[in-house]
């Protein structure tokens, strides 16, 4: 019992317990939807199936559209079905049926002359005993329903056929007897019936309140009679027939029943019943299979055509060969389309009544019946019950992918036993076991799915601590990336650093620098990261960040450079704020390179890091420690600056050699984006153009003009170390072979 419980902690035991239930339920309760789709499963296993060649038992006489155009419209004349009768007769059929019924006298002309005429030899006064007499003959040799009568008595035993009204649950019929007649309801219905432990109005059979009987001359010409009542499922498809409907007193048997019965010599029609329904029917020692409510499930051999067919039309022309229906059970009825008489079975949308009539009389010959489980309901409930726990134990220890396999192959096991049951005549539910595999194996997959998410947001949580969260998603979503090796790739590398840091950790205590580096890198990060960066690392207090990796950014120096006049602009409000706790203030240095470096993860097998390497990101780096020099905030690469795509303000800085490298960079100064004011932009000419006679080696102008760039921006140091180099020239000129080149020896 503990390890019971134990189980029911799991997922995997509440899942398959609660699936279980559910189908349960549904397998006691049957609702329409889940009943419809189990329906349509049973008619797609005889649609599987194909069709199976009938018995030599049975033929069918059809008035079909050939006979309609021969003979008249529908309903015949009696004279015309009693020829057809007659002419069927004379082939030597064991048991003729009839899917007709004669519910009205009918009243020919001559009839009616012949009334008219006694009446008005009445009202003249000249009746006499011989003329009467002669009126008495002529009437009935015109009366054609006592020609039928005569015909239907006749050799070959006719059994005719009758419909209930009101057919239900609720039985009526208290004059049974004096509509049908006693000899007749012998003939109708079972002659052995055993009662167990109840009265036949307690029993949970269909019932009928009303019925619609042939004339009482047929009924007494006939050898018996039967109902041909169908009753559809609610999707109005014919997959059984009921053996016994209770009217009055009595159970009555269909035509089906009654025909085969005549046909094998009258053995003993049995029905066993109880306070549960139906046990059995029998059809002399053979054991007819039922449920409960007396319904027999009809085994369809086929669709239209199955059976043997001659029309009612050959027949009435002598064209029809003796040996067609000689000794077999013959039935009558219409075939053609414009009757009507059609029905909705699993093979077909239009099948002939009388075919599905002479289908139940083949399975009832031939013993090839379908057929439910004695407890149809008990066994798909262990079914149910099997099929989860098999699922239970297998799918909680297989991968993702065997989980399905294993599902689907399970489905297709059950699903090809159920098939060889049904081909062996034993209907088992397959939907609802199906239904419960599949959500079963949809839960386990969801649960699956939603503890991978967990998982994919625990790991997202955990790498956001070090890393960017693109670049997490880039791992999330390609994990096999996760491996030594990069790519070459045009990025955008940012370094930016603390001035002074050195000197400010020396004057504070571990704790408080500590907090420091937190404020400082901490809204920082978020800079880098809400423009589309990926910070690659922290280097004490410097911060190292890419754009355009490990995803593309087409604008990758422009992200870059938005990013850095965000963080001045941040520290400035920061060092306002710092400034009012009392808290040291700093300036930051930020260098941006745009260019190719080797992108990817980088290290050992052990340990590695998704980084960028290579002589662009050096040159980045560089830049970075070149602001101290040249008291500026945002140094720029010549690359980054021919890869924006957006307005920036922008002062060239000057032509640098940078250590370890032999090529002249130029330097550009990021000072704002968008379009100067008018001072600034004022002072920037003259800025340049200072700059550009500096270069040219014209110190007297370039002084000129920097001494008034200066007087509009007194606090720029950058305008100030060119104006200080342009006096210090025009006093001590450079060697001939000068050039504007800045040679740094220091990283």
């Amino acid at each position: 019992m503990r390890r019971l419980a134990s189980l029911f902690k799991t997922f995997a035991g509440r899942w398959v317990a609660a699936v279980i239930l559910v189908v349960a339920v549904l397998v006691l309760w049957r609702p329409a939807y889940t009943e419809f789709l189990e329906l349509k499963f049973y008619d797609l296993k005889f649609l599987h199936r194909g069709p199976l060649p009938p018995g030599a038992e049975i033929a069918i006489v059809g008035i079909d559209d050939a006979s309609l155009q021969k003979v008249g419209r529908w309903p015949w004349s009696r004279e015309h079905i009693a020829r057809l009768l007659s002419k069927v007769k004379e082939a030597g059929p064991r048991v003729l049926a009839l899917d007709i019924i004669f519910a009205e006298r009918e009243e020919t002309a001559a009839v009616l002359t012949l009334v008219n005429l006694r009446r008005e030899i009445a009202r003249r006064g000249k009746a006499t005993p011989e003329l009467m007499a002669l009126l008495d003959q002529e009437e009935r040799r015109a009366d054609v329903d006592q020609r039928l009568a005569q015909v239907i008595a006749q050799e070959s035993p006719t059994i005719l056929g009758f419909f209930f009204k009101d057919v239900g649950g609720t039985a009526g019929g208290l004059q049974a007897e004096q509509l049908l007649g006693e000899s007749y309801i012998r003939a109708s219905t079972y002659n052995a019936v055993r009662l167990l432990e109840t009265e036949s109005s307690q029993l949970p059979l269909i019932g009928a309140q009303g019925v619609q009987v042939n004339l009482q001359k047929f009924t007494a010409a006939a050898a018996g009679g039967g109902h041909f009542n169908m009753i559809p499922d609610d999707d109005g498809v014919v997959r059984s027939t009921p053996l016994a409907i209770l009217y009055g007193p009595d159970f009555f048997a269909p035509l089906t029943l009654v025909a085969a019965d005549h046909y094998l010599g009258r053995p003993p029609l049995g029905i066993t019943l109880s306070r549960l329904g139906v046990q059995e029917v029998r059809l002399g020692p053979r054991r007819v299979p039922v449920d409960r409510f007396g319904r027999f499930l009809i085994n369809y051999l086929g669709g239209p055509g199955i059976f043997p067919t001659y029309s009612a039309a050959d027949v009435l022309e002598g064209r029809l060969p003796p040996e067609a229906i000689k000794d077999k059970i013959v039935l009558v009825g219409a075939t053609a389309v414009g009757i009507y008489n059609l029905r909705v079975t699993p093979f077909s949308g239009n099948q002939r009544g009388v075919e599905v009539h002479a289908t139940v009389i083949d399975n009832l010959l031939s013993g090839r019946f379908m057929q439910t489980p004695p407890y149809p309901k008990a066994l798909s409930l262990l079914i149910v019950l099997a099929l989860g726990i098999i699922l239970g134990l297998a799918l909680p220890r297989l991968s993702a992918f065997w989980s399905f396999a294993f599902t689907l192959a399970l489905a297709a096991v059950f699903t090809a036993g159920n098939y060889l049951a049904f081909t062996l005549g034993r209907q088992l539910d397959l939907f609802y076991p199906l239904l419960e595999i599949g959500v079963i194996n949809v839960g386990f997959t969801i649960h699956r799915f939603v503890l991978e998410e967990q998982e994919r947001v625990r790991l997202r949580r955990t790498f956001e601590a070090y890393v960017a969260p693109t670049v997490v998603r880039e791992i999330l979503k390609h994990p096999d990336n996760l491996r030594l090796g990069g790519e070459r790739r045009e990025i955008t590398i940012l370094f930016t650093d603390i001035r002074g840091f050195t000197t400010l950790s020396e004057n504070l205590e571990p704790e408080e620098l500590v907090k420091v580096l937190h404020d400082f890198l901490n809204p920082m990060s978020n800079i880098i990261i809400q423009h589309s960066g990926t910070i690659d690392k922290y280097i004490g207090d410097a911060i190292m960040a890419l754009f355009g990796a490990p995803l593309e950014l087409p604008d990758h120096a422009t992200l870059a450079c938005r990013t850095a006049l965000d963080m001045v602009a941040t520290l400035k409000e920061l060092d306002s704020q710092w400034a009012a706790e009392g808290r040291p203030q700093f300036r930051i240095g930020v260098g941006i390179n745009s260019g190719e470096a080797a992108v990817g993860n980088m290290g050992s097998d052990r340990l590695f890091d998704y980084t960028a390497i290579g002589d662009n990101v050096n040159l980045a780096s560089r830049l970075e420690g070149l602001n101290k020099y040249y008291g500026t905030n945002i140094l720029l690469s010549h690359g980054t600056v021919q890869s924006l795509n957006a307005d920036f303000i922008i002062r060239s800085v000057d032509l640098v050699q940078v250590k370890g490298k032999a090529q002249t960079q130029e330097v550009f100064e990021l000072l704002g984006e968008g379009v100067p004011d008018s001072d600034l932009s004022r002072f920037l000419e003259i800025y340049q153009r200072g700059l550009k006679l500096y270069r040219e080696g014209n110190w007297v102008e370039s002084a000129a003009a920097l001494d008034t760039a200066l007087d509009l921006r007194p606090h720029d140091v950058l305008t100030r170390r060119y104006l200080v180099l342009s006096k210090k020239y025009q006093e001590s000129p450079p060697e001939p072979d000068w050039t504007p080149v800045t040679a740094m020896s220091d990283k």
